[in-house]
């Protein structure tokens, strides 16, 4: 693809990083991952941190250390990755599917709280495309219902609400570090917590059932081999001593995508908080319901410009609604599923590129 969706640029101090771990010759249980648990827990003024493989694995740490079993209900976001009620179903529990908001596209807290029922444990909080969830009301909802809050923050690295860092304003946040995201180890993924037995309850988790003493944790049997390596930690701190100018360089190019497409018949433009920072993990927008967004799709990789259709509600995909349970009508994630369309976002493209892309998109929707 002449313009892919997403690119991961690797810089000379973070290939240097990555060489060090192979002249130290020690690619597992190292010094690089302690450090970046470290330094990630000390940017995000959290208490403590233990590095994953994904962030799914971190997901399913995350539910399991605040007290997630078999038999209970989960409440997740119809509009999400599929990861999210995927770890939910790694638990043994059941994703309970609430319809969104219509601005933000996140967890919509009344629509959460007339789901919740005799056997909801967790409330997961997800900061669709870098955006917060309304971290207030679902923060009280928690409470009142006396559950656990679980933000799943894996696209909103750098983000905040009310200038506070998401991941660290409930019970447990967990991040996730694709080649995608504003951070990457390539794969992997960071649980957070400002309660460091739920940490350690996830760190013994992740290693087969092991926490930090080296003896196993009743409370964390079965154990899983979630742990990140030595090469993706040594490629996270490097990233994470420039992740601020990327943030900026990354809110750059949202803003110039904004004011050039905000004005275009048929494309609405995804919300902004003046209050919060967005870590622009890509860019989406909304086709108006007339335009036939595979057409576009189309006519887009025609031109050499990837896009993406991501993400369908959960109750829309092939057979996934049978493993949820749906208690309400979702009809905004319905509808905000269908007409959403992302375009690439990755620092390093350039603004002649953008406006390719901006030119290349309008061509596309009228022709």
């Amino acid at each position: 693809m002449k313009i892919p969706l997403a690119r991961s640029k690797i810089n000379e101090e973070e290939a240097a990083a990555i060489a060090r771990v192979i002249d130290r010759g020690r690619l597992a249980l190292g010094p690089e991952v302690n450090a970046f648990e470290e330094e990630f827990a000390s940017w995000l003024a959290v208490d403590a941190a233990v590095a994953t493989n994904s962030g799914t694995s971190a997901l399913i740490a995350a539910l399991r250390a605040v007290g997630v079993r078999p038999g209970d209900e989960v409440i997740v976001p119809a509009l999400t990755f599929v990861a999210t009620a995927n770890a939910v179903l790694n638990c043994g529990a059941r994703p309970v599917l609430v319809d969104v908001l219509p601005d933000s596209w996140n967890l919509d807290p009344l629509a959460a709280a007339e789901a919740i029922g005799k056997n909801t444990r967790a409330i997961i909080a997800v900061h669709l495309f870098g955006l917060a969830a309304p971290m207030n009301e679902l923060i009280a909802l928690a409470q009142q219902a006396n559950v656990a809050l679980v933000e799943d923050a894996c696209e909103a690295v750098g983000s905040t609400y009310d200038c506070q860092a998401l991941g660290g304003l409930s019970d447990v946040g967990v991040f996730g570090f694709y080649p995608n995201k504003l951070l990457t180890t390539g794969e992997g993924g960071m649980v957070v917590s400002r309660d460091t037995n739920v940490v350690e309850t996830a760190r013994a988790i992740c290693n087969q059932g092991y926490g930090s003493s080296g003896q196993l944790l009743e409370s964390a049997m079965p154990g899983h081999s979630f742990r990140m390596n030595e090469f993706g930690a040594a490629l996270g701190r490097a990233q994470l001593d420039s992740i601020e100018s990327r943030l900026v360089e990354r809110d750059r190019l949202a803003t110039k995508y904004i004011d050039a497409l905000g004005s275009v018949n048929g494309l609405t433009m995804p919300v902004t908080d003046t209050a919060s920072r967005r870590g622009w993990f890509t860019f989406p927008m909304l086709l108006s319901p007339e335009i036939d967004r595979d057409k576009v799709m189309v006519a887009m990789k025609d031109r050499g410009i990837e896009t993406a259709d991501y993400f369908p509600a959960l109750h829309d995909l092939p057979d996934y609604g049978n493993f949820c349970i749906q208690r309400s009508v979702l009809d905004i994630a319905k509808d905000v599923g269908q007409r959403l369309l992302c375009v690439p976002l990755w620092e390093g493209i350039d603004d002649g590129t953008i406006d390719t892309i901006v030119a290349e998109l309008g061509k596309a929707i009228t022709s």
